[in-house]
């Protein structure tokens, strides 16, 4: 089913937002300057928890690959970099203060930019986080690929930055704290979120630019909520629980940009339900604006 809007919409100028958010959060302006490329070098850190209660974590990564996960240690962060540029070394801080123990991941000259044939250069991190205390966790990335497995995480916070990362994040159980808030801002890659009801959060909001966007709000959603999404050329497609009642407003949109929906229905101009809304005990509003990019609504 396609629905389109009858009334031609003026376009808000979300494009030219999301540049300048985008370039505002990320990694430092690259310079100029020569890279020393070695034979791979692998390295591991740890981080241990002491007395602490609480924990905020910020990983920040130029490029190239980044997984994170649950780890079955004891401590709070466990992390293997794999590198062959001599100059991004992981560098790991921290400190403790107030019961809440601070630690910031970083690559090495993040300000330097790629010379040469990108398949040279390597840097791969693998990092684990405790479950033994609650979690606020930052994860800022430039290019590359992002797998975020939140799965069995304590967070109460989640924000994620990324430039032209392909991006993956999933909640496969539900968080087992409130999360306060989620926040996403993407750039030109593409971000599929799967199992986003089980992430127990009270606000989520997305800042896209030209790339995909895929938000899947399955799971086991615990209040109502309220979830803004924001793109500029790119497009957004939005998964929902039949089962869950759900309210969308769009703004934004152009007369020519369709928007293709299973399961929902035009209530108003603009305003889309589904069939549980009204009747679930539970809602999930969505506030999207976009500029010329296509939406599809699929609720099933």
């Amino acid at each position: 089913m396609t629905i389109q809007s009858g009334r031609r919409r003026r376009l808000l100028p979300l494009a030219a937002a999301v540049l300048a958010i985008t370039l505002a959060c990320a990694i430092p302006i690259p310079t100029v300057q020569p890279l020393t490329v070695t034979d791979l070098v692998e390295e591991t850190h740890q981080v241990l928890l002491g007395d602490e209660q609480r924990a905020e974590i910020r990983l920040r990564l130029l490029s190239d690959t980044l997984a994170v996960r649950a780890g079955d240690d004891a401590g709070l962060l466990s992390g293997s970099f794999r590198y062959n540029v001599t100059e991004w070394a992981p560098k790991v801080d921290q400190t403790s203060e107030d019961g809440t123990l601070r630690v910031t991941v970083d690559q090495g000259l993040g300000s330097q930019i790629l010379l040469g044939k990108d398949d040279a250069y390597q840097n791969t991190w693998d990092v684990r986080l405790g479950r033994a205390v609650p979690i606020d966790l930052e994860v800022d990335m430039g290019t590359g690929i992002a797998d975020l497995d939140m799965t069995g995480l304590p967070l109460t916070k989640l924000s994620v930055t990324s430039g032209s990362t392909d991006l993956s994040l999933a909640f496969a159980t539900p968080n087992p704290e409130p999360l306060g808030s989620l926040r996403l801002t993407a750039g030109t890659g593409t971000v599929t979120a799967t199992g986003l009801g089980n992430a127990n959060f009270d606000t989520f909001s997305t800042l896209g630019g030209t790339g995909t966007l895929d938000l899947d709000f399955s799971g086991a959603l615990q209040r109502s909520a309220v979830a803004d999404i924001k793109a500029g050329a790119g497009s957004i497609t939005l998964r929902v629980p039949a089962d869950l009642g759900v309210r969308v407003t769009l703004s934004g949109v152009l007369s020519v940009a369709k928007v293709q929906g299973t399961g929902f229905a035009e209530e108003s101009e603009g305003v889309y339900v589904n069939a549980a809304y009204g009747i679930s005990p539970l809602t999930l509003t969505v506030r999207v604006g976009t500029g010329v990019g296509a939406i599809t609504l699929i609720s099933q």
